[in-house]
């Protein structure tokens, strides 16, 4: 028994004397391991790292994708992207804060206190952008000073670049610094301080689709802060593309006729709602915005009497004149207070109550029917007829085609007013007054209308009732090609009146232009039929205003406002279009050349486009063949 208990005791202790030997082993492996790692990073590689201690170091550097560019229907690049000299800061890297900040407000010309102000306030470890788009003058100090100034660098971002300057400034907007209140709304999406952010226009309606991704990449630098390599690349991407509906050629067209006045030009694809350019003057230079606007330039433009940063086409409201005629006539149909072939008597006036209403020609135009009602824009006939209609239902027809509420185009639209009962005793507490029925009903008084609005009332008469929401953006592309949206026209409403109707207030609006006592002479074409309407609207009751002969000896604000709205060709419209002299001081029918001139240009440049389409090769072949130097004539 000894025998075996003394064997088991001797086969246990081997065990154990195996197991330790078996550990010391593996500890010692890894011992070895570690000295060959040790000894390979201080004595093999010691010089590279002593080096990177003391000298250099790991950084962080924003890349900003470039933003997605925007072009016009046909292809037409209207904002693009350009190389930008910015500098940046990173706080935790800058030795005296103080004297860093004084020098770069110095030579961005900034105040002191509010860049500090700023750069105290932002993130210690992150670049912070102190100023976009320095002069290469600026850049070269700040590289040959650099030692001097650690923690501030030099970087080449993208810009926006708008070639278009002025032209569609208000469609396309503008690029903006984030503001904090914005900053606090879109950090979850990536936003930083400093990043540039659409304020305006399709800039901001489709900052989703345009905005390039950000992120960082890892750089080793010197001690300078000098890029020595790239540690962990960021690679680009870059934002998607939007196309436009609109004809820039056209654009241009309607900006140049429009270049001496105030105002609004509006021009629809009447069968769909597609807007095919819109103008408001005076314009703005976008490209001013791109870098971050100076308080000096932006206090300017606040203060401008004439608000060139206020988009006329949808945010300015007017009275709408005598093209409110348009939808009294078709209530005047429709409700059956007159046949379309039942004479008034026009006189020159209209008695009502202790006030007569006067017709803008004096003497009046005799018997008149609706068509000539519309064509001569008699007054009398819409006094006489709209009191029998009342604001109750003159409001109701308004609505119907889309007045007093925005159509639907942007957030910052204004939607007029459609004043009633009910309207003005919300908002003065007063009933209303059949007197004030009258003014109504020629346009007058308390209706406003916007210029979109005018001219989608004009595109919804020429296309037979059909309301469309106008848009402005017709599809959405990636960088490869990828279509990630596209419009589709929106109907509103079709409007619950008979083609007969629609058909009769039709031809009274091509007897404006064709008509041999049309108002809009001036909008006739050879070999076009068009269809119009002038309007001229008061802005305040002349008799208050010591008016003079001209009108252009009355203060600005006093001028009568002159609209024109249009479509062509009858048969088959294919445009309408709205104009609004703000302030104009002229008759509508001033503005009927300039319809007649952009219905021309769009119309023949369509039907070129048109005829090209439908060339065979064969034609395309001798089309290029007589064009060839030694074929010209």
């Amino acid at each position: 028994m000894k025998d075996l208990q003394l064997n088991s005791n001797r086969a246990t202790s081997d065990a154990f004397k195996r197991r330790v030997v078996i550990l010391g082993i593996f500890f010692g492996l890894i011992l070895l391991g570690l000295f060959i790692r040790l000894w390979n990073l201080q004595v093999i590689q010691g010089e590279k790292f002593r080096t990177l201690s003391e000298d250099n170091r790991i950084a962080y550097r924003l890349v900003q994708s470039p933003r997605g560019m925007v072009f016009d229907s046909k292809g037409e690049l209207l904002a693009d992207n350009r190389a930008s000299f910015n500098i940046y800061l990173i706080r935790e890297d800058v030795k005296e804060l103080q004297e860093t900040i004084r020098l770069l407000a110095e030579i961005t010309e900034q105040p002191f206190e509010e860049l500090y102000k700023r750069t105290r306030g932002a993130n210690p470890f992150r670049p912070f952008l102190i100023k976009a788009d320095i002069s290469r003058k600026t850049m070269a100090f700040l590289e040959e000073h650099k030692p001097d100034y650690p923690g501030v660098f030099v970087q080449v971002t993208p810009l926006r670049q708008y070639p278009s300057r002025q032209e569609a400034s208000h469609l396309l907007g503008y690029m903006g610094e984030i503001s904090n209140r914005q900053l606090q709304r879109l950090k979850k999406r990536n936003y930083r301080q400093g990043d540039m952010l659409g304020q305006y226009g399709v800039e901001r309606t489709q900052e989703k689709f345009l905005r390039g991704q950000s992120g960082f990449k890892q750089v080793e630098v010197d001690a300078y802060g000098r890029e020595l390599r790239v540690v962990r690349p960021f690679v680009e991407k870059p934002g998607n593309n939007v196309y436009l509906t609109i004809d820039m050629e056209l654009q241009k067209k309607a900006e140049e006729l429009f270049e001496a006045h105030e105002g609004s030009i509006v021009i629809l694809d009447p069968s769909d709602g597609a807007i095919l350019a819109m103008v408001s003057k005076p314009s703005f230079n976008p490209n001013i915005f791109a870098s971050g606007i100076d308080a000096k330039s932006w206090k300017g433009l606040m203060k401008d009497p004439l608000k060139p940063l206020e988009n006329r086409a949808i945010r300015g409201q007017y009275p709408p004149g005598s093209i409110f005629k348009i939808v009294m006539g078709f209530a005047v149909l429709n409700e059956k207070i007159a046949r379309s072939n039942e004479k008034i008597h026009c006189h020159g006036s209209f008695p009502f109550g202790k006030r007569i209403f006067q017709d803008w020609k004096k003497g009046g135009h005799g018997p008149i029917d609706f068509i000539q009602s519309i064509a001569q824009s008699c007054d009398v006939y819409y006094y006489t007829n709209g009191h029998k209609l009342g604001i109750k239902r003159i409001a109701h027809y308004s609505r119907m085609f889309g007045l007093g509420s925005p159509t639907g185009f942007g957030a910052a639209e204004k939607g007029g007013v459609v004043p009633s009962d009910a309207w003005k005793r919300r908002r003065f507490k007063e009933r209303w007054y059949e007197g004030e029925t009258i003014s109504v009903s020629i346009g007058q008084g308390f209706n406003l209308i916007t210029p979109m609005q005018a001219a989608n009332l004009i595109a919804t008469v020429a296309n037979g009732g059909h309301l469309w929401k106008p848009y402005a953006v017709k599809k959405v592309l990636s960088p490869r090609g990828k279509t990630l949206f596209e419009s589709r026209p929106r109907l509103i409403r079709k409007i619950p009146i008979s083609q007969k109707i629609f058909r009769k207030v039709r031809e009274a609006l091509k007897e404006v232009v064709h008509g041999e006592k049309g108002t809009a002479k001036k909008a006739r074409m050879p070999d076009i039929l068009v269809a119009g309407k002038t309007g001229t609207a008061q802005t305040v009751d002349l008799k208050y205003t010591g008016r003079k002969k001209k009108p252009e000896d009355l203060p600005r604000k006093f001028r009568d406002h002159s609209w024109f709205v249009a479509f062509a060709p009858y048969e088959n419209p294919t445009i309408a279009i709205a104009i609004l002299g703000e302030n104009a001081g002229r008759p509508g029918s001033f503005f009927a050349p300039y319809a007649r001139e952009l219905i021309s240009f769009y119309l023949k440049k369509n039907e070129q486009r048109i005829l090209a389409s439908n060339e065979t090769p064969e034609d395309k072949r001798l089309s290029a063949n007589s064009r060839a130097p030694g074929n010209r004539r």
